[in-house]
């Protein structure tokens, strides 16, 4: 086309019809602009595609990171919480002298599961959001509905993180000086050490380890709760966005 134009010029020019040549003359600088502008626009298109590309597999990767969290929190922590407040119960009653201790074994060994994670916890894994950012991409996911989800989960995550080292206490420790652990009789423990346990029980010390690890019991439960909502919460946008 452009070739056309510039012959019917150049026919033009040679015969001195130089009104006829400069509006075939402004004729082709308009198909060039054009010309240009529909490259621009495709160009566009194709990023935008390729945008949304990325987007998708980062929403899809978000999605299985905190399903992932999600399962881990619920089968290890908040399964297992029910068992670690009742053996911290027991305790407690044991040091405000309210139960009579008849199977010593099995008494030690529920008190000392009160220790589960007790020196914090992690609350799962961040390597697909911190790539999201560490990359730039963030900005890729339009929807800002999403976007806030995505960064306050994580951002919940880290507090509570923080949270449950502050709030930890050192019963696990305690307890696991007073027994050496051994993996292949992970329940048993000698009668000299049950002794010695006992005595310890008795002690303002360990009353007060008890009541500062049923308060962290309690507000890492709920953290891991909150945390899980805020989960399901954003893998519900993420849905919306996906289908």
């Amino acid at each position: 086309m452009i070739k056309f134009f510039r012959k019917i010029r150049q026919n033009l020019l040679s015969e001195g019809k130089t009104g006829k040549y400069l509006k075939y003359a402004l004729g082709e600088i308009v198909l060039v602009v054009i010309g240009i502008l529909i490259a621009l626009q495709i160009n566009n298109w194709n990023q935008n595609r390729l945008n949304r590309i990325t987007e998708i597999a980062y929403l899809k990767s978000i999605k299985k990171e905190i399903i992932t969290n999600y399962q881990f929190n619920q089968s290890l922590v908040i399964n297992r919480y029910p068992k670690k407040i009742k053996g911290l119960k027991l305790a407690k009653k044991f040091c405000e002298n309210e139960i009579k201790v008849t199977d010593t074994l099995e008494f030690l060994n529920n008190v000392t599961y009160g220790g589960v994670f007790s020196n914090g916890y992690n609350f799962g894994t961040r390597s697909s959001y911190d790539e999201l950012i560490n990359t730039g991409n963030l900005q890729l996911i339009k929807k800002d509905t999403i976007k806030n989800s995505i960064a306050n989960y994580y951002a919940y995550t880290d507090v509570v993180i923080e949270r449950a080292i502050v709030h930890s206490s050192n019963f696990s420790n305690y307890t696991s000086e007073l027994r050496p652990f051994d993996s292949k009789k992970p329940t048993f423990i000698s009668k000299s050490d049950q002794l010695e346990m006992m005595e310890c029980f008795k002690s303002i010390k360990f009353k007060k380890l008890v009541d500062l690890e049923l308060s962290y019991a309690y507000k890492v439960r709920d953290y891991i709760k909150n945390v899980n909502a805020m989960g399901e919460q954003t893998i519900n946008l993420i849905n919306q966005e996906l289908k």
